[in-house]
């Protein structure tokens, strides 16, 4: 019971810190603006607070990208875009994929903001130019993680055949995203694609998954052909076409890891 008295104001006390903190913020964001007007937008300060929100975004991002609550953020703001359990857990696995995602997002939405936004902001309107600034890099950030998608679910298409692309339709930009037992199931069928598969088409696999390396530098980091490394690939989408045909695996239509 003592733990629940004292937990509540400790709560309040935090919450009335954190509005303190973002009060301070907006007010100390409202001299800046003004600064900015009288520079009329170009300068030292804007240089800074340029650097200040690709700092901001960067954490933020990678953050939300990291723990999975990024396409939550997004939808909460109305953006909405094919997102499935596997390629999400993808990007929360790998930082490579949440770096290249993140630069690729900010390196678009931040010469917009700056250009043609920035001056919109309001002192009085509730929120920092941090939080102002975020709202936009989301709306990037929908656009950045279909350029990733749009590649990764093309490996896969290489590597597990046409019959194993996914058609993300209508309908999945306003579904659930699915749980992680889906995850679980696909990881299965890759583990056993590739339980039988020599270590060559092992390492043409990993590569494509995991580096993004088309055909042609996946033959050159291999020191092959190109051709041997569509034959190895043929290999794993004809094995998977049995494996599935005879109902020993569910083909996978994405994929996250190759842990091989």
């Amino acid at each position: 019971m003592s733990t629940k008295v004292t937990s509540a104001p400790a709560a309040a006390s935090r919450s009335r810190a954190a509005e303190e903190r973002a009060a301070a913020q907006r007010a100390a964001d409202g001299e800046l603006f003004e600064q900015l007007q009288a520079d009329g937008f170009t300068g030292p300060r804007f240089d800074m607070l340029q650097e200040r929100l690709w700092l901001y975004g960067w954490k933020v991002l990678r953050a939300w990208m990291r723990d999975g609550t990024i396409i939550e953020r997004c939808r909460e703001r109305r953006i909405y875009f094919a997102a499935p359990y596997t390629e999400v857990e993808e990007v929360m696995r790998r930082d490579d994929v949440r770096q290249d995602i993140a630069i690729d997002c900010l390196g678009r939405a931040i010469p917009y903001f700056m250009s043609d936004c920035l001056q919109e902001w309001k002192s009085d309107g509730g929120r920092s130019l941090n939080t102002f600034f975020l709202h936009l890099a989301l709306l990037f950030y929908r656009d950045a993680y279909r350029h990733w998608a749009s590649g990764h679910r093309q490996r896969m298409r290489e590597i597990l055949g046409p019959q194993s692309a996914p058609a993300f339709g209508y309908e999945l930009l306003w579904s659930p995203v699915p749980g992680p037992e889906e995850h679980t199931v696909l990881q299965e069928a890759l583990d056993i694609i590739l339980a039988e598969a020599s270590m060559e088409e092992r390492a043409v696999c990993k590569a494509m998954l995991t580096t993004g390396a088309t055909q042609e530098e996946i033959a050159q980091q291999l020191g092959t052909t190109r051709k041997s490394v569509e034959r190895r690939l043929s290999k794993v989408r004809q094995r998977a076409k049995k494996l599935a045909a005879a109902g020993v695996i569910m083909t996978p239509s994405v994929s996250s890891v190759v842990n091989r």
